[in-house]
């Protein structure tokens, strides 16, 4: 699952673009992010494959997954992923301007990755 889940952020981040978690859910055929996060089997792919990013110094893949693509809503991951870029990479994002500058950095290290 976690090569199948990196082969589709793969494919995003190659056309410079977003997905949102229920995008992928309903495309992985998992269950809706109606519960808690650490409970979702998205949760520990996650974890894995950002590990696997920082181990190999490489932005998150994880980054292209947003909670909205609509230009009206929050256009970025969830709080995890900033979490996660903290335990893993060392990088504070703990304010919404923070946040957004981290995020936009990550989004444009991977495309760039991927071009």
């Amino acid at each position: 699952m976690n090569h199948k889940v990196r082969e589709i952020l793969v494919n995003v981040a190659r056309k410079r673009s977003l997905i949102t978690y229920g995008e992928l859910v309903h495309e992985l055929g998992l269950p809706s992010m109606d519960g808690a996060w650490a409970a979702h089997p998205l949760a520990s792919i996650f974890e894995t494959l950002d590990q696997e990013d920082a181990n190999a110094k490489r932005p998150f893949h994880t980054t292209v997954v947003v909670k909205s693509k609509s230009k009206n809503r929050d256009q970025t991951p969830g709080s995890g992923y900033y979490e996660a870029l903290e335990r893993l990479k060392g990088i504070q994002a703990r304010n919404s301007l923070r946040r957004l500058e981290v995020f936009t950095h990550e989004l444009q290290a991977l495309y760039a990755l991927h071009s």
